[in-house]
């Protein structure tokens, strides 16, 4: 059995070309949404569940898992940790598939880089300006406790979750973006435009997490960028293809 930790859009694709090889699957993702996402067949079983280290070791013993794959977001860093920490204990073998980074894209120039949420928005909180933040719920108490809220204009999922933590944070109504991506660039400056956006506030998600097409928005509107980096993960067996993961797994399985 092969286990792969997704939840992200590359995650999905990795998941159907192994499906399609006919490759025994078990697909975690850490909500309901990010299930829904993914097909489920005969030979792939999808469920969303956080699993800490000991759970998931108690998990693929019992699934019999010989091989781990981690296709979850760059800033995952929980879920890696624990992922490599219960292979390592396991001696299972442990794949990671790793989006390429900004610094592979461009526009470092209109770019002013973060290591963290709390650092962005303190910087936030020096200056001047309405702000497009898109680094999703899961951390926007982080801005809304110390910059107006009228300045902070959210793009999040449209689920009731969602929707009520930026009402509960106190959000206006009118400052709620509640879309489903992807955002093209277009889709991006009409936003900026609309909203009167000074600021841009992103994680580093590589081209296929929509930074791109962000960056290229944020550039010829005029609008400056507040990137949080990377976490610095020690990953083993780090892999940018799929098809230099299926070659690796063809080798294990």
């Amino acid at each position: 059995m092969i286990f792969v930790i997704s939840g992200t859009q590359d995650g999905r694709e990795l998941v159907e070309q192994l499906a399609a090889k006919g490759y025994p699957l078990i697909v975690s993702t850490a909500t309901a949404y990010g299930a829904s996402l993914i097909e489920s067949r005969e030979n792939c079983q999808v469920f969303h569940q956080r699993l800490n280290r000991d759970q998931l070791m108690t998990f693929m013993d019992t699934h019999k898992v010989k091989l781990l794959i981690d296709a979850t977001h760059p800033y995952a860093v929980e879920v890696s940790l624990n992922a490599i920490d219960a292979c390592k204990h396991r001696k299972t073998p442990y794949i990671r598939f790793e989006r390429s980074q900004s610094d592979d894209i461009g526009y470092q120039d209109i770019i002013y880089s973060v290591e963290s949420y709390e650092e962005a928005a303190k910087y936030l909180s020096t200056i001047q300006g309405n702000i497009l933040l898109t680094t999703g719920s899961k951390t926007l108490e982080v801005f809304t406790n110390i910059i107006d809220r009228t300045r902070i204009f959210a793009r999040v999922l449209p689920t009731c979750d969602v929707l009520k933590k930026c009402e509960v944070l106190g959000l206006p109504p009118s400052n709620i973006i509640a879309m489903q991506g992807p955002f093209s660039k277009n889709m991006n400056k009409e936003m900026m435009k609309k909203y009167n956006i000074q600021l841009l506030v992103t994680k580093d998600s590589g081209d296929i997490g929509g930074t791109l097409d962000k960056l290229e928005a944020a550039h010829e509107m005029e609008v400056s960028v507040v990137m949080i980096m990377r976490p610095a993960i020690p990953y083993p067996n780090i892999y940018r293809s799929f098809s230099h993961i299926m070659d690796k797994v063809s080798e294990i399985i």
